[in-house]
């Protein structure tokens, strides 16, 4: 069976953390004998690392090629005549989709997708879900939590058809070898007892909060922030400000941030806007306990 998987993130390279969970599916599909094809935006438009907001915000002008892009995916699906389409994240890859007959199609929500939703106008919330909805055979949510605010928003017909259509599983997650890079980070650190956020730079993820913590937490001798982004600068002002001795080591390779993870003594974890947090899942197969703030 030919599969397009339809999405906004998706890895430019093996250590590229951006989407990596849309491309663990992608190689299960493909180990089930599967001729999958990735319909993907190149790097350097709309989507792309700290996220869609974060890039439109330093050039508006990139909302052009936000607005192009389903188009240009539709477009491909056509020419590419799968048997079935997989679109993670039901806006901006899913619903373009749903406005044309075709293949099969699964819609895939993560978080960001559903917020947008659940803010919309309830008018324009309900024609993109009752689009989704008529068009697609199945629609996977990656929590509970998501399913569930979305179901809220809806009216009680469309929330009975979309209930039906749903169904709940994680995102898929690889777990490279880090063992060797975990014991080199340990052996750099000396003995010394680390705490480390992961995540996008961005306000959502509230990284202030970890700072806050680790800053009062006597048992920690650092913080590691992993990620980047545009609140970069202030954070790394409120740890100086707190006289924590905090290390930005910036957006790494995902393999790095694994081996920062297996080093810790614990994962800090302040974000509340989350669908099935990849992080959280990643700690607790490296067996790093995480606190929440």
């Amino acid at each position: 069976m030919r599969i397009a998987v339809v999405t906004t993130s998706f890895p430019a390279d093996e250590g590229d953390p951006s989407g990596h969970f849309v491309r663990a599916e992608a190689r299960e599909l493909e180990r089930e004998g599967h001729e999958v094809v990735v319909l993907a935006p190149p790097p350097g438009g709309a989507f792309g690392w700290p996220g869609v907001a974060a890039r439109l915000k330093v050039k508006p002008t990139r909302l052009v090629d936000a607005a192009r892009w389903p188009l240009v995916a539709r477009s491909r699906l056509v020419d590419l005549q799968p048997h079935r389409v997989v679109a993670h994240w039901a806006v901006p890859c899913g619903w373009p989709v749903a406005m044309t007959s075709g293949p099969e199609l699964e819609v895939v929500s993560h978080g960001g997708d559903v917020r947008l939703l659940v803010a919309a106008p309830r008018v324009a919330r309900e024609q993109v879900v009752g689009a989704l909805a008529q068009r697609a055979t199945r629609w996977r949510f990656v929590s509970d939590g998501l399913r569930d605010a979305l179901l809220a928003s809806l009216g009680a017909d469309l929330r009975a058809r979309v209930a039906r259509l749903s169904v709940v599983r994680a995102a898929s997650v690889e777990m490279p070898d880090v063992r060797e890079a975990v014991a080199r980070k340990r052996q750099e650190l000396a003995g010394a007892r680390i705490a480390v956020s992961v995540g996008r730079l961005v306000p959502d993820k509230r990284v202030d909060r970890a700072i806050e913590h680790v800053a009062h937490d006597r048992d920690v001798d650092a913080l590691v922030v992993v990620g980047d982004g545009p609140e970069r600068g202030p954070l790394e002002a409120l740890a100086r400000a707190r006289a924590l001795d905090a290390r930005f080591v910036g957006r790494v390779p995902r393999h790095e941030a694994l081996a920062w993870i297996g080093a810790a003594a614990f994962v800090v974890f302040a974000s509340q806007k989350e669908g099935a947090s990849t992080v959280l899942r990643e700690a607790e197969a490296m067996g790093t306990p995480v606190v929440f703030v």
